[in-house]
């Protein structure tokens, strides 16, 4: 059976005042620990919208794979908190970049939902109770003494009645106000709502696979583990009789006065060696790097330091217009067979400022 379980301020006392109702019934006024008759029922969480700052702001296009870091870039100059320390919830981008979610703090949270698990309440969905308005039109509904702000408007606000009464200027000027009983508006509007069930909070059901089932998806992922070493052995062994071919062409060519080959790979060794030249001075690899760069349209992309260590490969810190860019920077070098990671992606003055690592 469904339940709504409303809190109408944060508390994990057993005595903390709650609210409780069903599809179609009465609501049910009470304590935490009396609200434990909703054991075992399939819950939604409503929660204060106090407790929860509510953001709305548009992230740089073709953010892509950047997404996280964009948003912790755009909330790290809105928070007077770590965004790390936070949780975050929000919603689905809208014309994919429009984002709004929900900061609020871990570690009430993780109290809140240990407690009542203490009284066997298992919480499907959480949402903020100004959230949960319908959204066909811009609404101020009374609830608890104050004024929840949302639906169709940009806000998401609990106000008292001296505060909703100095910002009603700047509220949407077809605001609509409502004195009914909110419960039945606040369940219908939960559907839409974001939900604060995301990331460390994500709900996980213990979900059991019957044996034959378990047999089958084994035996499928078996049969495709040694399909794919084979195909992989046979890629590998035929590559490796291609290079070898080539390379001993190539070194007949560059060394006709060469005695018959035995092994080419010590006789090459001992032709550097005797030459006094390492295999690859760090000049080549310089000049590799440069071909790659320019071939990968590096060219809108501004290198700031550039590092060198033999066991690591290239460090460069650069400097890109955008996400997209650095992006497609990283994958033209990928293309070129460049072993690219990137890393350190933030936000600078002059554009993104991230840490690119090449290995050999």
């Amino acid at each position: 059976m469904q339940a709504w379980l409303y809190l109408s301020r944060m508390a994990t006392d057993d005595d903390s005042p709650v609210t409780w109702w069903h599809p179609g019934g009465e609501p049910q006024h009470g304590t935490l620990q009396q609200a434990a008759v909703l054991a075992g029922q399939r819950l939604t969480l409503l929660l204060p919208a106090e407790i929860a700052s509510h953001h709305r702001f548009d992230i740089p296009p073709g953010s892509g794979r950047w997404l996280q870091q964009a948003i912790h870039s755009v909330l790290e100059e809105r928070l007077l908190d770590d965004p790390e320390q936070l949780h975050l919830a929000r919603g689905p981008l809208q014309a994919r970049r429009h984002c709004r979610l929900f900061a609020l703090q871990r570690q009430g949270l993780e109290q809140l939902l240990e407690r009542l698990a203490g009284h066997g309440l298992n919480v499907e969905r959480i949402h903020i109770d100004a959230d949960c308005l319908p959204d066909e039109q811009p609404l101020a509904l009374r609830c608890h003494e104050r004024w929840l702000v949302g639906g169709a408007c940009a806000q998401r606000l609990a106000l008292d009645d001296r505060a909703f009464a100095e910002l009603a200027p700047l509220l949407p000027a077809d605001l609509q106000r409502s004195e009914e009983a909110p419960w039945p508006l606040l369940a219908r509007g939960s559907a839409h709502a974001i939900d604060l069930r995301q990331g460390t909070f994500a709900r996980r059901g213990p979900a059991r696979a019957p044996w034959p089932a378990l047999l089958a998806i084994l035996a499928v992922v078996c049969g495709a583990e040694v399909a794919q070493d084979v195909g992989h052995r046979w890629l590998l062994q035929h590559h490796t009789a291609q290079v070898n071919d080539a390379s001993l062409a190539l070194w007949q060519q560059r060394f006709p006065d060469e005695p018959r080959v035995v092994d080419l790979a010590r006789q090459v060794q001992a032709r550097a060696q005797h030459a006094g030249q390492p295999l690859q001075s760090l000049a080549r690899r310089l000049d590799g790097l440069a071909g790659q760069w320019v071939a990968s349209a590096g060219g809108e992309t501004r290198i700031r330091r550039l590092d060198y260590q033999k066991a690591q490969g290239w460090t460069l810190q650069v400097n890109a217009p955008d996400f997209s860019t650095l992006e497609r920077l990283r994958e033209a070098l990928a293309q070129q067979g460049a072993n690219v990671q990137a890393d350190s992606a933030v936000l600078a003055p002059d554009g993104v400022s991230a840490r690119l690592k090449i290995t050999d």
